[in-house]
């Protein structure tokens, strides 16, 4: 038996036509869940509406007036305590740094010059000692491991792209959907 539009229009205190009416007293009539639905909806109508006690809504505002003077507290609390820990972090930033104030701009620009000079010449010994350890990786692993290497990388290379591939075409068929 069909409930949908009789129960759309008990539950939803709906302002039936006399047509509708009539089909719904025939149909909970001959439905016992219906008439059930139908009886449990008039008596919560018949059922009194209960009030606030007095004074409800006074307490209410004030307690709410409370809890917005302590969210404002708190929130000038975690302010206060975030500009102190950013003063500090940047105190203890710009500390080292004071020295080179003293310095005269001839001898502050030796010393970036310098420090500059060092990164490069790091970054060449690095580079130097990396070309010598893929030698020696070179010379210690047989040809044949390398190529297993090779392949392997390639064909995990390749799933990794069909993954994102299908992922990717999953994802244009379910905005096709929702369009």
């Amino acid at each position: 038996m069909e409930h949908q539009p009789f129960e759309t229009w008990l539950l939803n205190d709906e302002h039936l036509t006399p047509q509708q009416q009539r089909e719904l007293r025939g149909h909970t009539a001959a439905c016992a869940k219906c008439a059930a639905l139908a009886r449990a909806n008039l008596s919560l109508r018949a059922a009194p509406v209960a009030r606030p006690a007095n004074g409800f809504a006074l307490r209410f505002q004030r307690r709410l007036a409370a809890e917005r003077k302590i969210q404002q507290r708190r929130a000038i609390i975690g302010l206060a305590l975030l500009t102190l820990v950013s003063i500090g972090l940047i105190a203890w930033l710009v500390t080292p740094l004071l020295p080179y104030l003293s310095l005269s701009p001839a001898q502050l620009f030796i010393t970036w010059v310098s420090a500059l000079l060092y990164l490069f010449t790091a970054a060449q010994a690095v580079g130097a000692i990396g070309s010598i350890f893929s030698r020696i990786a070179l010379d210690l692993i047989p040809v044949s491991v390398w190529a297993i290497l090779l392949v392997s990388s390639a064909g995990f290379g390749v799933l990794w792209a069909t993954s994102l591939r299908k992922t990717a075409n999953k994802k244009k068929v379910y905005s096709r959907v929702r369009l």
